[in-house]
């Protein structure tokens, strides 16, 4: 495991021991409730958006042939059509990230050194931008800033002043999981901010002008079109995000304790099993709050394991073809309002935990985030 990938782990693993949403608008609650169990007993399976997604072909052809690259005008969930054009370069270093409330919904922003601009964008009931992939998620979206636009957006962040060192506030009724991360200097310098109803959550309190600074600083993160100048964008058209690998990630459900990943995935499709068995996986640990089971906080583990784009069409088309080893909830999402390729597998005796398996796309620098966390 590379140190890129131990940062996404770390990453990764602190933004699940945040995930105590205590708002009713957070978008990841059905699929928190989800994943820990119904008091009836029925748990849900959330499959892929089928593609409807129109795909622009841009052809540029020289005196040698023709050179055809396919981008998708619109975000997808789950794996991209074939032939879609990953995103370049693969690797990309980070400049800024923030995630926190943005209108009426959740709004995800990574901007990178090369002038690419992605977002994913959870819409909490308003109503979803052009380009989106569904009612509920936009998807993973791409635009391109020139490198000024990249120090524009650097400096709008840098000029509040709270950003010299780390720093943790709370105020109002915020949300449990926000920050903005931005790179000053040679290291990235991140501001979260939380909720005073957040429990287990420590933080100085903020100030009004820092509250007001951070909210405002979000809604132009998330709509930097409404503001930047025609000369920050070096296409300021949104396409699909198309990553070039993923992680794909399995534990209990309902979630219990960490589990071996050995008696997890003897749950899956033999063939599923197999090809996970011979990968390298990293736990991810986690909490939960039991709110359906009679509240407390319980302990989560999954274990991800990373995939090629082939290696991941292999696996999905398995577990297609497998179908679950229960049957759905009747109000069940519909493939439209799906944040992220999930399936679950019962156990086969009673009582005992099945098992949940998602994919996530990787981020240009090294990261994956929970797509369906709030």
């Amino acid at each position: 495991m590379t140190d890129l990938d131990r940062t996404s782990t770390d990453l990764y693993r602190t933004s699940l021991e945040r995930l105590l949403p205590d708002t009713p608008t957070s978008p990841d609650w059905d699929d928190v409730m989800r994943r820990a169990g119904r008091p009836d007993g029925h748990r849900r399976r959330v499959l892929v958006l089928a593609f409807s997604v129109l795909v622009v072909v841009v052809a540029t052809a020289s005196a040698f042939g023709g050179v055809r690259a396919f981008f998708l005008d619109r975000g997808f969930i789950g794996l991209p059509p074939l032939g879609a054009t990953p995103s370049s370069p693969e690797t990309g270093e980070l400049v800024l990230a923030a995630y926190g409330i943005a209108g009426a919904g959740r709004a995800n922003v990574w901007v990178y050194a090369d002038g690419r601009l992605i977002s994913q964008l959870a819409f909490m009931g308003r109503e979803p931008t052009p380009g989106s992939a569904n009612r509920q998620s936009s998807g993973f979206l791409e635009q391109r800033l020139t490198s000024d636009g990249v120090e524009l957006l650097r400096s709008e962040i840098v000029s509040t002043g709270l950003f010299d060192d780390d720093t943790e506030l709370e105020f109002g009724s915020q949300p449990c999981e926000n920050f903005v991360r931005v790179r000053n200097g040679d290291s990235l310098v991140g501001v979260m901010w939380h909720g005073s109803q957040c429990p287990g959550q420590e933080g100085t309190l903020a100030t009004a002008e820092q509250a007001t600074s951070l909210e405002r600083l979000v809604e132009r993160l998330t709509d930097p079109g409404s503001w930047l100048p025609a000369s920050a964008w070096e296409d300021p058209e949104t396409k699909a995000y198309v990553p070039s690998r993923f992680s794909v990630c399995y534990g209990t459900s309902p979630p219990t304790r960490a589990t071996e990943p050995s008696r997890i995935l003897s749950l899956l499709p033999a063939t599923a099993a197999d090809m996970l068995a011979g990968k390298d996986n990293t736990p991810l640990h986690g909490l939960i709050h039991m709110r359906a089971l009679g509240g407390g906080i319980r302990p989560i583990t999954d274990y991800c394991s990373d995939l090629t784009t082939d290696e991941a069409r292999t696996l999905v088309k398995i577990l297609d073809d497998s179908g679950p080893r229960e049957k759905a909830d009747p109000d069940a999402s519909s493939r439209t309002d799906s944040f992220r390729l999930d399936y679950e597998f019962d156990a086969p005796a009673q009582g005992q935990p099945g098992v949940s398996i998602y994919v996530e796309p990787y981020l240009p620098h090294g990261e994956f985030i929970c797509s369906a966390c709030g």
